[in-house]
């Protein structure tokens, strides 16, 4: 059995704290299975580059960056 001390506190997720699954912290998470962004917080295209685990990734952020995927309009 996998230790629930490794996963994200609360099962939550780091940057906006919406609950995650166990799942999705064991699939996207970062080694110790912490959760550093969510699908609350971010495109499925970025977490599946690796966003959910902490990493850098070459797709803008939803939360800074203007277009369809998120931002507002200047």
């Amino acid at each position: 059995m996998i230790p629930l001390s490794f996963e994200t506190p609360d099962g939550r997720c780091l940057h906006c704290g919406t609950h995650v699954t166990s799942r999705f912290c064991r699939v996207f998470g970062d080694e110790q299975r912490r959760v550093h962004r969510c699908t609350q917080c971010d495109t499925h295209v970025r977490i599946s580059k690796g966003s959910a685990a902490g990493l850098d990734v070459d797709v803008p952020d939803p939360e800074v960056s203007e277009g369809r995927h998120g931002g507002e309009p200047a």
